[in-house]
């Protein structure tokens, strides 16, 4: 073996990594040239092109966005904006990023785990309308993974949704985007998100009141009255660097679904059975390529690590917010069986053809 082929044979594969190309930092460079550092005329351009992307175009959805400085300040206004009484019940998956409890503390709710469902990792109707109570006011719906939920069934509980986008951007349930069908929808613009400015996220909803509220409550001077409100503005040069990202979108969940394909091909007969698994007429992103390897879980990570692959417990099952809580674990079986049998492998789409080769041929390998 040569030098060279030692070097990739032995190279590590990141778990996730930034896909940020020479046009990515051509417009930000000529953003920083234009002496406007702060929030200005690319952070509404970047919200008015998120909006056009996930209304496919059409303007009769009319919908409005305002990006901030992270996916968790979106989640906190959103909140905010529906003006969630001190102590009201915030329903939120328990596997879940802790993101969710901060938000709901942050915002004077009272967070309220539900369990989740073995195939999909989303948190059910059936789950959801167990856990309501005389002061449930809102449920935050994650699309875990970029696995889509039908968000119009959770309607029928009577109180707010809020869509957490953060990992599904581009997913698509009976031909649409997700955030569209939530009373607001919010999304993570994080470095290991499907498109990145560095920190930043988005709240978006088609209802006018409720995103003035949100932009007044984002910026801080310049009133003649003055009400509490947060500097959870983005700059220029990040939004710049979302608009770049934004445009090569399809081209990123095109990469993600062809490795998970050959991966899946490398799996075989038995890959429903390992596998998170959605709805039917759903298209999801890709986001995570995740297996579901019970007991063999251990022994499967040290195979991946010794072949120089990094793969991680998406959420750990101390993570589950109902621990973080210290609830009764017996109410959720289904996370903790979820958080005790899964990895997430690489899926990225800055991944080489060889680092993806790699991947596959410990794959078709696994006994699992």
């Amino acid at each position: 073996m040569n030098l060279l082929s030692n070097y990739y044979h032995n190279e590590i594969i990141p778990h996730n990594s930034p896909h940020v190309s020479s046009d990515d930092i051509k417009v930000v460079s000529e953003s920083l040239r234009t002496s406007w550092l702060s929030q200005g005329s690319a952070v509404l351009q970047f919200e008015e092109q998120i909006c056009k992307y996930l209304s496919d175009g059409k303007s009769e959805n009319q919908l409005s966005g305002v990006a901030v400085s992270s996916g968790t300040a979106a989640l906190f206004l959103a909140l905010k904006v529906l003006e969630i009484d001190e102590g009201s019940e915030i329903l939120v998956p328990t596997y879940a990023c802790s993101a969710l409890l901060n938000a709901v503390y942050m915002a004077g709710g009272i967070p309220v785990p539900v369990d989740v469902d073995l195939l999909s990792f989303n948190p059910t109707v059936e789950t959801c309308a167990n856990a309501l109570t005389a002061k449930s006011a809102a449920l935050i719906l994650t699309h875990t993974f970029g696995v889509p939920v039908d968000t119009r069934k959770y309607k029928e509980l009577g109180i707010y949704i809020i869509e957490d986008c953060c990992q599904s951007i581009g997913s698509r349930y009976m031909d649409k985007n997700v955030g569209l069908e939530g009373d607001l929808s919010v999304f993570s613009f994080y470095a290991t998100k499907m498109i990145t400015t560095g920190q930043g996220g988005m709240v978006v909803s088609n209802d006018s009141i409720l995103m003035d509220k949100v932009r007044d409550l984002r910026d801080f001077d310049g009133r003649d009255i003055y009400n509490p409100s947060f500097n959870f503005q983005i700059t220029d040069f990040q939004a710049s660097l979302g608009i770049s990202q934004l445009q090569r979108l399809p081209l990123f969940i095109s990469k993600r679904q062809n490795n998970t394909q050959k991966y899946i091909d490398a799996i075989g007969d038995n890959a429903n059975d390992i596998l998170q698994l959605g709805l039917d007429d759903v298209n999801t992103n890709c986001f995570r390529f995740v297996l579901k390897l019970g007991s063999k879980m251990e022994a499967c990570k040290a195979i991946f690590t010794n072949n120089g692959i990094t793969c991680v417990s998406p959420i750990a099952n101390h993570e589950l917010l109902h621990r973080y809580l210290k609830l009764n674990i017996d109410k959720f079986p289904n996370a903790e069986a979820i958080s005790k049998s899964v990895l997430s492998i690489p899926v990225f789409p800055a991944l080489t053809d060889h680092q993806v080769t790699r991947i596959t041929k410990v794959l078709s390998n696994l006994q699992i």
